[in-house]
């Protein structure tokens, strides 16, 4: 049976590895998000594991690598251990 944390970074890494997709995920205590917290689409293709705080949701900019970076991780592991969990 796969635990909880497994399952966060076998998606996480399938995200990465596909580059399919801009990540979301669901609100962690640990940090407060006055928007959306995510993956950048460019961030994924340089596999960079940075969570931004997606404030506007009117226009491209919900897509771009511009939005405040809310916590950055060294690897997929430390992200999930930190409490982020996709949404």
């Amino acid at each position: 049976m796969t635990t909880d944390k497994e399952y966060q970074i076998q998606n996480l890494e399938r995200i990465f590895n596909d580059g399919a997709l801009s990540p979301i995920f669901k609100h962690n205590p640990k940090y407060p998000v006055e928007g959306v917290a995510r993956i950048a689409y460019g961030d994924v293709m340089d596999y960079k594991i940075v969570i931004r705080n997606e404030k506007d949701f009117s226009g491209n900019s919900f897509w771009s690598e511009n939005a405040d970076i809310i916590a950055e991780y060294k690897s997929i592991e430390d992200l999930v251990d930190d409490g982020w969990r996709l949404d």
